[in-house]
């Protein structure tokens, strides 16, 4: 099996908990093994180590967009002419940031996943990412991912197992 290191934010809800394991299920279909850093291998002396020793043996990586924070009102750039008020905003986590950045840098390919509400920032912002952004609503991914998600780890499998 190909190792591919999975970034997500740790899942706090059943819609998450059940999206995680259908896409950990059609990854392994296509013979990959997706890993991440879990409660076994985590350092708080060092938490990047960890990660680093994941992402040097893996051959790709897929980056999950889930909700971690809602922000039910907040201000970008406040007190300044540039300030924006924002209503409902969902984030995901820092850390698949900082783990998509690790990839980029070793070089491996990214697979991109984004919940559709959340917003689009970083990696997960199509408009300057240069890597695809899958957009899906979680809702309609809790007994079986879409086609259309199947069809692109298809493919995106079928890429990297040529690399």
């Amino acid at each position: 099996m190909i190792q591919v290191f999975i970034s997500h934010p740790t899942p706090f809800n059943n819609n998450q908990d059940s999206f995680l394991k259908l896409l950990k299920k059609e990854l392994e279909e296509r013979g990959l093994n997706p890993v991440n850093l879990g409660k076994n291998n985590w350092s708080f002396k060092s938490p990047m180590q960890p990660i680093k020793e994941l992402m040097i043996h893996s051959k790709a990586v897929v980056v999950v967009g889930l909700e971690r924070f809602h922000d039910y009102i907040g201000y970008a750039k406040q007190h300044s002419k540039y300030e924006v008020e924002y209503v409902h905003k969902f984030r995901s986590s820092s850390w698949i940031q900082i783990e998509a950045g690790m990839a980029y840098m070793v070089g491996i390919p990214i697979l991109i996943l984004k919940e559709k509400n959340i917003e689009k920032e970083g990696i997960l912002d199509p408009n300057v990412s240069e890597f695809y952004v899958f957009e899906f609503d979680i809702e309609e991914q809790l007994t079986e991912l879409s086609e259309e998600l199947k069809a692109i780890i298809d493919n995106w499998s079928q890429h990297i197992s040529t690399i």
